[in-house]
């Protein structure tokens, strides 16, 4: 059992949407740039992304979790955490290390993770929306935890050559907890959580091995 109530979540929610007003259009923004960079690669622009990707679970993790959600559960602390480890993890890989490039590639890795990222932006919120939590109550793109999720395995699938596999770990991880607390909450925008996170790692795993025999 969770140690709140769907109303009190949904009520800190509002809350918090409310007190980062407008980040939400810059969080979408940036995601927009981000798929955007995914189609035209330049110089840079996998650092770039990867810089978008870590500021946002950073976000998150801290803004999010520990500011927020804290007062009313004991695990956010630690689910806080997480995210801040997910962001370093995109920040040394991703920023310092240059290691992780995206590109749109027209195969099923390329379709599934723009697919992904297209509900993450879209229809996530539509989902909240018809479930009777509209704006302010609604988890929103870039700075709430679910569809930053789905979000993040639709770019990961969107590397190219290899996906790094310690930057698919916390993001599944995290489709599994969320996926749970959403049937428990009866929150239907959440349910795509663990196909996101399973589906997307079986896809990263068979991407990978497509990568090594090639």
């Amino acid at each position: 059992m969770l140690p709140y109530t769907t109303e009190t979540l949904f009520s800190v929610l509002e809350q918090y949407n409310r007190a980062i007003w407008p980040a939400h259009v810059l969080a979408y923004g940036l995601g927009l740039a981000a798929v955007g960079l995914a189609f035209r690669p330049v110089p840079g622009s996998g650092r770039l992304i990867g810089a978008l990707l870590a500021a946002s679970w950073a976000w998150i993790g801290v803004v999010y979790h520990v500011m927020h959600v804290a007062t009313i559960s004991f695990a956010a602390p630690a689910f806080g955490a997480l995210f801040v480890i997910q962001a370093l993890l995109f920040g040394w890989t991703g920023v310092i290390r240059g290691k992780v490039a995206f590109r749109f590639r027209a195969e099923p890795f390329g379709w599934t993770g723009l697919g992904f990222a297209i509900f993450a932006m879209t229809l996530y919120p539509l989902i909240a929306w018809l479930a009777g939590r509209g704006w302010p109550s609604a988890p929103m793109f870039g700075v709430a935890p679910g569809p930053t999720t789905i979000f993040t395995m639709g770019m990961l699938l969107l590397t190219e050559g290899r996906t790094p596999p310690h930057l698919v770990v916390i993001p599944v991880l995290w489709s599994l907890i969320g996926g749970a607390a959403a049937w428990l909450l009866n929150a239907p925008e959440d349910f795509m959580l663990p196909l996101a996170g399973v589906g997307g790692l079986c896809l990263v795993l068979w991407k990978n091995q497509h990568q090594a025999r090639s």
